[in-house]
């Protein structure tokens, strides 16, 4: 139904004004402050207006470091004539996904199921009672033989039929708000506790090798997404006793495979460390070159689990490069973390304009100059595929933008000393050339939920790597969206930090992923304060969002600015979703307070998306991999001592060099923080070292093997696990 109205709006349009995003708190709001379009905030002024003079409403969401978000800007809204349609037509919203996740949430859904695709920018029309009918993504602005129907052309069709039949397009608006919530609520899962099993684990591993691009890693045939969360839940699997070899030894090759295109393609940020979004040819090496927190944080966390699981130095230089990036270019004086870099960079070239990728690119021209030893030249030139017309791959996407550059992968090794000495050098001389260019737009908002991510990703590398600067990064990070974005006395997160704190409450994710966060923290600080702060935090979780009859959590509070029901998503996107990972948090949390009322909301968490697992595979990595927690008797690591001692941290450095799937530290420090545990582990109460040496005990449910001083039995007792 929902396509044959596509098929019948097909014909349509859209809006001019003074601007009223000069005073907003968003960077993407702010971009747009200068533009003919008479733009308004999201908020009840504009829907009153629409109401009053009977006009339909056209919201435009987007990122500040959107590629196509700064095309469709720089062709559409800045234009005099589509906008002064607008202004006269339409009442128009624009919004920052990134500050309302709940709003682009239900209209990407309604975008997704009209079209069969989504993404940003998300242009979407509606009727005054915020009812969509029609939408889509990029439009051009006018009609293009080759990039389809332009902007202004639908806009115009759209308030034709408007004019001509008001009444048949509120009914239209009002069948698809019914349709897709009736939709909604039959795809609501059913509750299955046998979903809570290691064959759902055994199930995704067979879906992700079928997906599994074997020329050029990766799943699927066409753009690769990181998918860093599937990399994560590949790794922990193939560290998992309990799966059958074969599907352990399956998901270890897709997982490093992937992994591996993935730190040598282009994707990756060769000479500052990070990696960009995602690239638009199959095969790794042509990105859209902005960069996400959120990217750099989970895919840090799977290189963590790569080094783990392998020993191999190349994915522990990738996480270290990957986070001093974010500390050094991502990271408030205050602590917290910002959102993201620009694809887009001032044109060393000609300097007026903007251009993707100016920041990152490089000619063969630039290498002759840079580099006058023609041996080292040539070496570098085949070291990083650096050609004359420029290394862009062939794909549906307008190559002609890159022709002449290109963009750096690692298509060699270093095979001798002196060419290791012409690689060092050579990164030296090409990280200092870029930084005469002008550096990328930076968005410096300051998110909850990605700087939840971000504080596990700093706090697991400080542990695993034995780097007390990572730990400190992930503390004050944790200490300022305490402080700054949290309200103790209502137990209340705020959505963002810009200049001052967002009058936006949080969301689902914000909560999960902080309280991942905190936990994490905790085992890379043996501070309990982090462990109660989590629990508070998850109480307020489940006050805000828990669905208290089938499990699982909404992504957000039920309000009037929302026409559609509110949904649960279990299954991934670019970020994990907040079910899984509340599961996940709540198995943790059951096990520091002995709850079994947490472990049942775990359970229950999973449990009520089991039809979800059991028809599909691969869709839903974060929640598969909660069934870890639960699936089985849960693996404590317990460490008797002082932290700061010598002897802690080599018991720790054993334990932190395997990947052992969710196990949990718990400190018995002698102190305050044992004292804490005590109160609702009983065993904890009796943990003690001996002979001033740390004392690790390795337990199943509490139940222990006997306590160890050794390092070597120690290893011996873990690897038993592995």
């Amino acid at each position: 139904m929902l396509r044959l109205i596509a098929l019948t709006l097909l014909a349509w349009p859209l809006c001019l004004g003074a601007n009223r995003l000069s005073d907003s708190q968003s960077p993407y709001l702010l971009q747009h402050a200068d533009n003919p379009v008479d733009w308004y905030p999201w908020g009840p002024e504009a829907f009153e207006r629409a109401e009053a003079e009977n006009k339909l409403v056209f919201i435009s969401i987007g990122y500040s470091t959107c590629h196509w978000c700064h095309v469709m800007n720089r062709e559409s809204f800045s234009d005099e004539e589509i906008a002064a349609y607008l202004n006269d037509n339409y009442i128009c919203i624009k919004i920052d996904r990134e500050e309302r996740p709940d709003i682009d949430s239900v209209y990407i859904n309604f975008v997704q199921n009209l079209t069969g695709t989504g993404g940003w920018p998300l242009n979407v029309w509606l009727t005054p009672d915020k009812k969509p009918f029609f939408g889509g993504t990029y439009f051009p602005p006018q009609d293009d033989p080759r990039r389809g129907r332009g902007f202004l052309q639908i806009c115009k069709d759209i308030n034709g039929f408007w004019q001509n039949d008001p009444d048949g397009l509120l009914s239209r608006s009002e069948s698809i708000v019914s349709t897709l919530n009736a939709k909604d609520g039959a795809q609501t899962s059913e509750a299955d506790t046998t979903a809570i099993s290691i064959d759902r684990i055994a199930d995704a591993i067979s879906a992700h090798l079928f997906a599994f691009d074997e020329d050029n890693k990766g799943f699927g045939r066409g753009e690769k997404f990181p998918s860093a969360n599937t990399l994560s839940f590949l790794l922990r699997s193939a560290a998992t006793t309990q799966l059958h070899p074969e599907d352990r030894e399956t998901a270890r090759r897709i997982g490093l495979e992937t992994l591996d295109a993935i730190i040598t393609g282009g994707i990756r940020d060769h000479l500052g460390g990070g990696f960009h979004r995602y690239t638009v040819d199959a095969g790794w090496k042509l990105p859209h070159f902005e960069k996400m927190l959120y990217d750099q944080a989970m895919l840090a966390n799977a290189l963590i689990d790569a080094w783990q699981l392998t020993g191999e130095d190349r994915y522990k230089q990738a996480v270290t490069e990957t986070l001093d990036y974010v500390s050094r270019d991502l990271r408030d004086q205050r602590g917290g973390f910002y959102s993201a870099e620009d694809a887009e960079s001032l044109d060393p070239e000609n300097p007026s304009r903007k251009r993707e990728g100016a920041y990152y690119l490089w000619t063969h021209q630039d290498f002759e100059r840079l580099f006058p030893n023609e041996a080292q030249r040539a070496f570098l030139i085949q070291y990083f595929g650096v050609k004359k017309a420029g290394n862009a791959p062939y794909g549906n996407f307008p190559r002609e933008i890159f022709e002449g550059y290109n963009t750096l992968r690692i298509l060699v090794s270093t095979s001798t000393p002196e060419q290791q000495e012409w690689l060092q050098d050579g990164l030296a001389i090409l990280k200092s050339e870029r930084a005469t260019r002008a550096r990328p737009h930076l968005d410096d908002k300051v998110i909850t939920s990605w700087n939840g991510l971000a504080i596990s990703a700093f706090a697991r590398a400080g542990l695993v790597f034995e780097r007390p600067d990572y730990t400190q990064v992930a503390s004050d990070a944790a200490q300022f969206i305490l402080q700054e974005l949290y309200d103790e006395n209502s137990q209340t997160l705020y959505r963002l930090f810009r200049q001052n704190t967002s009058p936006v409450t949080g969301f689902a994710e914000d909560y999960a992923f902080l309280v991942e966060g905190l936990l994490d923290l905790y085992e890379a600080t043996a501070d309990h304060r982090w462990i109660q702060k989590a629990n508070t935090l998850q109480d307020a979780q489940d006050a805000k969002f828990a669905d208290q009859e089938e499990g699982g959590y909404y992504l957000f509070e039920s309000t009037e600015d929302i026409v559609f029901n509110r949904s649960k998503r279990p299954s991934d996107s670019a970020l994990p979703s907040p079910s899984s990972v509340a599961a996940k948090n709540l198995a943790r949390l059951s096990q520091l307070y002995d709850s079994e009322i947490r472990l049942k909301q775990a359970e229950t968490a999973i449990a009520a998306f089991g039809a979800d697992l059991q028809r599909s595979g691969s869709n839903f990595p974060t929640l598969r991999e909660a069934i870890l927690y639960v699936a089985r008797k849960p693996l404590q690591i317990v460490i008797a001592g002082d932290p700061e001692s010598d002897s802690v941290k080599t018991m720790l450095s054993e334990v932190n060099r395997r990947l052992l799937p969710a196990r949990m530290l718990i400190y018995a420090d002698q102190a305050d923080g044992q004292a804490f545990l005590g109160e609702h582990l009983e065993f904890i109460q009796t943990a003690r070292s001996y002979d001033n040496q740390a004392t690790v005990f390795v337990c199943e449910n509490f139940v222990c093997q006997m306590p160890t001083e050794d390092q070597k039995v120690l290893a011996q007792q873990l690897d038993a696990k592995r």
